[in-house]
């Protein structure tokens, strides 16, 4: 995975950072409580015609090309804070904010504003780790890994666990996916089936 993060240590860090806010692994992330706990003040992109930002470039990005940026985290001197598209779906935008949240967890350094999707496809191949690095922390901030296998193994549907962790069915379906969750759970069941009975 690059730059000392394997997937198991994502894995606890995220728990790790669940723990801190009261989430548990099997809780639905309180996103507002988590940057606020980091002091990380998160401002909807309607929010930015008061301080400059030109009615074309809203118009732009949330009524002609909403799916051309998703959201941005910005240097202020030491602090950061997240601008993020107020014209996607409250469960997208979740996940906007988390992988931004997940930049900072990470400590990632960068020069300049760090978006999200828009121009990430040009980045060289450090920064691309780093995007990876994101997204996987971000899955198991709002979907732990062992919240997934708990959710394969009670045979839950990716609509219903979209619906647990008030995400996407897209994301949720990624997250079952990616984990390993569904096969962790059909070896399991597999492997009580043939236990003889005591």
């Amino acid at each position: 995975m690059g730059q000392g993060w394997t997937k198991k240590a994502l894995q606890d860090l995220a728990l790790e950072v669940r723990r801190e806010i009261g989430a548990g692994p099997h809780g639905q992330l309180d996103l507002d409580q988590l940057t606020n706990e980091y002091g990380i003040p998160v401002y909807a992109m309607r929010d930015l015609s008061d301080s400059g930002c030109s009615t074309e470039a809203l118009e732009y990005f949330t009524l002609r090309r909403p799916e051309a940026w998703s959201a941005a985290l910005v240097p202020a001197g030491t602090a950061r804070f997240i601008v993020e598209n107020c014209a996607h779906t409250l469960q997208r935008r979740r996940s906007n904010v988390a992988h931004e949240m997940s930049h900072l967890l990470l400590e990632h350094e960068f020069e300049g504003i760090l978006f999200s999707d828009g121009g990430c496809r040009e980045l060289g191949p450090e920064m691309a780790v780093k995007e990876r690095q994101a997204s996987d922390l971000s899955g198991e901030l709002l979907i732990p890994t062992s919240a997934a296998i708990t959710a394969a193994l009670s045979k839950k549907s990716d609509e219903e666990v979209a619906e647990q962790f008030n995400v996407s069915t897209r994301f949720a379906a990624w997250r079952m996916n990616a984990s390993g969750a569904r096969k962790i759970a059909l070896r399991t069941l597999r492997k009580r089936a043939v236990q003889p009975r005591r």
